[in-house]
Parts: C-alpha cells; sequence; structure tokens
C-alpha cells in the first residue's frame, strides 16, 4: 500500500509489482509513515469580524480592569450598608427604656452596673450583638 496526502486526509492505492510501485514513488506516493502531519490553519481575524461568542484580548483585559473597579466598589457599598445598619440599631436601642435595656443585658447573659446609666447600658447591649 501506497499513500498521497497527510495522515489525516489521504488516498491509498494497492501496488501489485516493483514497476507499478515505482511509478507510484516516482509520483509522490509513499508509506504511510512517512506522510506529514496535518497542517494546522489558524486564520487571523481584524476584531470587528470575530465571531461575536469570541473576546478580543482587548476586550478581555478591559473586563478585567471593570469587574476589578466594581469588586471595590462592591466592597464599598458593603462597608457603608454596614455603617448605616449601625446606626439604625443604634437608634432602636436608644429609644429603648433603661428597663428594657437591662432586660436584654439579663437574657444575654451580660453583666452591668447597678448604677449604670442609659449611654453605658446601650453601649453593652451593641456590643453583645456584635459579639454574637
Amino acid at each position: 500500500m501506497l499513500y498521497k496526502g497527510d495522515q489525516k486526509n489521504f488516498e491509498d492505492s494497492t501496488v501489485h509489482d516493483d514497476i507499478e510501485e515505482q511509478v507510484l514513488r516516482d509520483n509522490g506516493w509513499v508509506d504511510y509513515i512517512d506522510l506529514p502531519e496535518p497542517e494546522l490553519k489558524i486564520e487571523e481575524v481584524a476584531p470587528s469580524e470575530a465571531p461575536q461568542s469570541f473576546v478580543t484580548t482587548e476586550q478581555f483585559d478591559a473586563l478585567g480592569e471593570e469587574n476589578t473597579k466594581l469588586k471595590e466598589e462592591l466592597v464599598e457599598a458593603l462597608k457603608e450598608n454596614q455603617k448605616l445598619r449601625k446606626q439604625i440599631r443604634f437608634k432602636q436601642v436608644e429609644d429603648m427604656p433603661a428597663d428594657e435595656l437591662r432586660k436584654l443585658l439579663d437574657e444575654r447573659k451580660v453583666e452591668y452596673g447597678a448604677r449604670d446609666g442609659k449611654p453605658a447600658l446601650i453601649n453593652l447591649v451593641l456590643e453583645s450583638e456584635n459579639q454574637s
């Protein structure tokens, strides 16, 4: 058997004698092992011609930068959210009577002084919430 083409796409021919083999070899036919590897075809495509499912390097880099910027904005927004939640909770606790604050602290088994004023009780309540 002699072959023409490459290892992926080839034609084959069976020879029956030495003369027929020599004629085919003179015309470029070879043994299978001597067939070349198939050529990889890589086409250069302009960014405007790239399929929509592909992203150019520039687009990829821009998306990476945008992603980093959005993550930073998210972290800042979460910090602001946490700060506002603390302010809201402070206002809620501040509006509670001292007896109710003591009751909360008793439920949480937080010790406080018998003469502690409302500001001290508020701080103890908020601290106990931050620890849980």
